[in-house]
């Protein structure tokens, strides 16, 4: 029968409590650089989410002035010509600032892309930094819990040495 104390390894001292405490901190960290970063790339997608739901609006907004513009061609022109270069115009103006609309989305997906791109750069150097402490922590802690095993298990072979020396001298005293 093994008494509580082989059993037991608790970390009662100073050391031991400051190495938990670093952990705590370590983990703690860890925690919180990974929620500000999903936080950043939610940041991100509701930015680049509104500018491209204002670009819509504003594309929407010129096809639909384009319609009232082409409507008014045709009631205040009256000749065929004329209404066919103003048309060709109206297409012409408008083709234009479609385009520098999608050269504007282009850009603000772009850029969307870049600052993901940094920000994933960030998050993988910081994971590959917190596996290094991670590793280094839970090295210096099995080191500890060994030592500690190894300490606990010799004082239960000398007790266990100590109760068989004790047994093997009743059975002799007892044989007597």
């Amino acid at each position: 029968h093994c008494n509580k104390r082989c059993l037991n390894l608790t970390f009662n001292d100073n050391e031991e409590n400051i190495m938990a405490n670093d952990t705590m901190k370590l983990f703690t960290d860890i925690t919180e650089k990974s929620v500000a970063s999903f936080k950043s790339v939610g940041e991100l997608n509701l930015r680049t989410f509104e500018a491209l739901a204002a670009k819509q609006v504003e594309i929407v907004q010129g096809a639909a002035d384009a319609g009232v513009k082409q409507s008014a061609l045709f009631t205040d022109v009256k000749d065929v010509n004329e209404l066919l270069s103003a048309q060709s115009d109206l297409a012409n103006v408008y083709a234009e600032n479609l385009s520098k609309n999608v050269t504007e989305i282009t850009d603000i997906l772009k850029g969307a892309q870049e600052e993901l791109t940094g920000l994933a750069e960030v998050n993988f150097a910081d994971a590959k930094s917190n596996t290094e402490k991670v590793a280094a922590e839970v090295k210096a802690t099995a080191v500890k819990v060994v030592e500690k095993v190894k300490v606990n298990a010799e004082k239960v072979a000398k007790e266990v040495k100590a109760n068989t020396d004790k047994v093997v001298a009743n059975a002799k005293a007892y044989a007597a």
